[in-house]
């Protein structure tokens, strides 16, 4: 989830993102933040900011988008927060003007050349990707900026694929790369000296909670952090929850005697104390991944990791300030599903017509739904509007649909599972007396049989195994096996007509 923290420009911030909602700075604090950042906005078409790789597919890395392409444009209803919002995209902009320029990858002490490819636009429905989104499956199309290794032999699987420094050559010429080198630390990182802590409880009247020196930077500068205790009642008040309370973390860039600070705000509760992400105890710092030293001064590159959410920018140090520009916050999707394309459905409706031109030809599928009749493979149910006829697909490892069996008046579906097996059941009767069952059973992903049984009265009188016919005994024996079948839960969505 996100930090707890302003939409609109905040102390020492800007961006939307990762800053608590809906507060406001002291005006001239804010203007000064507003002018560094104008500033270094306007630069970025001589010298563009480094800007960061996250994930990517199994060709490529990806530079995620996270706002529209299109300007934005103020109206009555975006006013409030008109600048910010155009900051942002001017950021993403000035990047996608100058994307062929970002040739360096920045990780660690190492420089790897690479090159711009392309951008993903669209989905495979000619529709707008996903925006400010990390998935989990490399099939989910996100808007992005695509990028590869010059050399083949830079790619290395183990590297790390979120937050990685990408940058111009025009930057690394303008600017000296400074060593960043992180704590050491097993578990809990080291306190802060004990003065600084004790300088920034006097600034604040507050009592810190903790402190942790997280690394060095060029040898010079301290990383750190304090999270106090108990309410930060200096906090600028929300003007649109004026009860809200305030925690307070700081980010510290500590040279010799000189400490430079982040304020960095959570949401307080008198029950459950203070909160900077949701689903996480306590203020999580920010990792410094790259630093320069520019003609203005220091130039961080920074990264935010919380559970559910990722966020990149940078902070610079300007008049004896830091300044955080944040790019965006991303949110990481987990447990996602497998996409389905407009290509996806004609080709299962393709094969549910092959499996019988004759009287499948009369059945229109309208919906469908993910489902899980086991949990190692993709199942795909497509159904009539209905919910009489219908259909179980399995999509492989290379993307191709399999049709498993069909439902209809004669063949009701159902689930079950039993050690580690896990049954699609279809069942009814053909007419008469006379019922027909046919069982599917999976187990690690694999199908191991297929069964077929007609019962006359109740007595099994045919039965067949993987389409040959077996002995009634045989039949009986694997089929009362087979626990009761449930109804499968699946939640069903309409397929769009075809457009005229």
């Amino acid at each position: 989830m996100k930090k707890l923290m302003l939409l609109a420009i905040a102390v020492m911030a800007v961006m939307v993102g990762c800053k608590n909602k809906n507060q406001t700075a002291p005006a001239d604090e804010k203007d000064s933040v507003t002018a560094v950042i104008d500033s270094i906005i306007e630069e970025n078409d001589t010298t563009p900011m480094p800007m960061f790789l996250i994930g990517g597919d199994a060709k490529y890395m990806h530079m995620l988008y996270w706002t529209n392409i299109e300007e934005p444009q103020k109206s009555d209803d975006n006013a409030e927060y008109f600048d910010t919002w155009h900051n942002s995209w001017e950021i993403q902009e000035m990047f996608r003007r100058n994307a062929a320029q970002y040739t360096n990858r920045i990780l660690g002490d190492k420089i790897t050349k690479i090159k711009f490819v392309d951008e993903v636009l669209k989905d495979p429905d000619g529709n707008t990707p996903s925006i400010g989104e990390i998935h989990n499956r490399e099939d989910i199309p996100a808007l992005c900026a695509r990028f590869d290794f010059v050399n083949a032999k830079d790619k290395n699987p183990d590297d790390p694929t979120w937050g990685v420094v990408i940058c111009t050559d025009s930057y690394l010429n303008s600017r000296k790369r400074l060593d960043v080198k992180g704590v050491d630390a097993v578990g809990e990182f080291p306190a802060l000296p004990a003065d600084i802590v004790k300088k920034m409880e006097q600034e604040y009247g507050m009592k810190a909670a903790n402190s942790s020196k997280l690394g060095t930077i060029d040898g010079r500068y301290t990383h750190g952090t304090i999270e106090f205790k108990g309410e930060f009642k200096n906090a600028p008040k929300d003007k649109y929850d004026a009860d809200r309370k305030f925690a307070l973390a700081l980010e510290l860039i500590i040279d010799g005697d000189k400490v430079y600070k982040l304020e960095q705000l959570g949401y307080y509760d008198e029950t459950y104390g203070a909160t900077w992400n949701a689903d996480a105890d306590g203020y999580i710092p920010n990792s410094i991944v790259a630093a320069f030293e520019g003609p203005k001064g220091l130039e961080l590159c920074y990264t935010h990791g919380a559970p559910e959410s990722f966020c990149v920018g940078m902070i610079y140090l300007r008049d004896e300030k830091l300044v955080e520009l944040q790019y965006e916050i991303f949110h990481s999707m987990v447990d996602e599903e497998t996409p389905i394309w407009k290509s996806d459905i004609a080709e299962m409706k393709k094969l549910f017509l092959a499996d019988d031109p004759h009287s499948h030809k009369y059945v229109e599928l309208t919906k469908w739904a993910h489902c899980f009749i086991d949990y190692q493979n993709d199942w795909y149910w497509l159904r009539d509007k209905d919910e009489k006829n219908g259909a179980f697909f399995i999509r492989d490892d290379k993307g191709k649909f399999k049709l498993i069996d069909v439902e209809n008046q004669f063949q009701s579906p159902s689930r079950a599972e039993k050690d580690g097996v896990y049954y699609l059941k279809l069942g009814g009767s053909p007419g008469g007396p006379s019922y027909q069952h046919i069982i599917y059973a999976y187990q690690n992903g694999k199908q191991l049989w297929k069964l077929f049984v007609l019962q006359v009265y109740d007595e099994i009188s045919e039965c067949s195994l993987n389409g040959k016919d077996i002995s009634v005994e045989e039949g009986k024996a694997l089929f009362e096996k087979v626990p009761e079948g449930k109804e499968i839960t699946a939640f069903f969505r309409d397929i769009e007509p075809k457009q005229n």
